[in-house]
């Protein structure tokens, strides 16, 4: 090799060893920047132990989710919480990443929202996770492209970007179970409507195998809508959801609208309802008609011809059963009123003329 040659050689091996050690210390200003690491090391142990999980924000919002002994209530409101909405809180505090350490300056902790809750206009929710005498906090700011949140642990200076993305706004309603009663409209035997004005009507469905309600009374002249309209009564109790709720109030509504649902099974719901200004609200009574669903047994109670019994098979594992609508209800529509949309109260309580063909 000549003496030209190994110049040559050698100032390329001084630019790749200057390459190198810039590529070294720029890679060691990211890994000095980046976390990787939980945010709650300690957390996921203690999950069976958490009692209770509190959200708040300066402006005054806040939400105390308690674990009872029926499952999780929303103390402020005295009802069930979505018990799968908490689930997926927990979760998410047990798996949050820190991504990357962000500013340490109080000056930019607004820019994040990660500031103290201590003013109306503070961005930031405190996020307080109770078991036992430990209590995990997190102040959890803005949402940082749909995937991860800014966030701060209470009295350290540092704050971090961290996924997955939480939810944890403290509006009260957003926590508390909102579905009302899920039936299908297969499943409902009788409706019967009485207005706060106009005339009364029933629907029936005499056995369940038919497929179509029948409207009483027709007027005279008069002829039922189709069968598609007048059976979409019956599935307003599918999937009901509520908006919101509230105490009872004191003094009563002069006029109510009331409609009675009775189920082949023996459920009954029974709905009042009134509107207040551009809100719609009903209250509930679930209770059980034992007559009524003596009269329709379910098919296995049924007993088979002796020719046809089958040997006795190995009973399987019995599966526990959710309560049926009736019975969650009775233990939770006392002395409360619901919110719902009014497309959904004027399905409820439609009037008769609407179950007919126009004139």
């Amino acid at each position: 090799m000549t003496r030209k040659q190994m110049a040559i050689v050698a100032g390329v091996a001084a630019v790749l060893l200057g390459a190198g050690v810039s590529l070294n210390v720029r890679r060691s200003s990211d890994q000095a920047n980046l976390g990787g690491g939980s945010v709650f090391t300690d957390l996921t142990p203690s999950l069976a132990q958490v009692s209770e999980i509190r959200l708040s924000k300066g402006d005054g919002s806040r939400t105390t989710l308690r674990k009872e002994t029926a499952g999780w209530t929303v103390v402020e409101r005295q009802y069930p919480a979505d018990a799968a909405r908490v689930r997926d809180l927990l979760m998410g505090l047990t798996h949050l990443k820190v991504v990357e350490r962000k500013t340490s300056d109080p000056a930019n902790y607004a820019k994040l929202g990660v500031e103290a809750p201590d003013t109306p206009t503070a961005a930031s929710t405190l996020v307080e996770v109770v078991a036992g005498q430990k209590t995990w906090s997190l102040l959890v700011g803005k949402n940082a492209a749909g995937r991860a949140v800014y966030s701060r642990k209470p009295g350290e200076a540092v704050s971090l970007l961290v996924e997955p993305a939480l939810t944890v706004d403290p509006d009260q309603k957003r926590w508390i179970d909102r579905l009302l009663v899920d039936v299908a409209g297969a499943h409902v035997h009788d409706i019967s409507v009485k207005p706060a004005s106009g005339a009364g009507y029933q629907l029936t469905r005499a056995k369940p195998a038919d497929p179509d309600l029948v409207l009483s009374p027709v007027p005279k002249g008069r002829t039922p809508a189709s069968n598609m309209s007048l059976n979409g009564q019956a599935d307003t109790l599918t999937a009901f959801n509520f908006d919101d709720l509230r105490p009872v109030p004191a003094t009563p509504p002069a006029k109510v609208d009331r409609a009675t649902f009775r189920t082949f099974d023996g459920q009954v719901f029974e709905f009042t309802g009134h509107r207040d200004v551009d809100k719609a609200f009903v209250s509930v009574s679930a209770s059980r008609d034992a007559a009524l669903a003596a009269q329709f047994p379910p098919p296995a109670a049924q007993a088979a011809p002796a020719a046809q019994v089958a040997p006795a098979a190995k009973p399987a594992e019995a599966t526990p059963a959710k309560p049926a609508d009736v019975e969650r209800l009775a233990t939770r529509s006392q002395g409360v009123e619901y919110e719902i949309p009014l497309y959904k109260y004027e399905s409820l309580f439609k009037p008769a003329e609407d179950l007919l063909e126009k004139k």
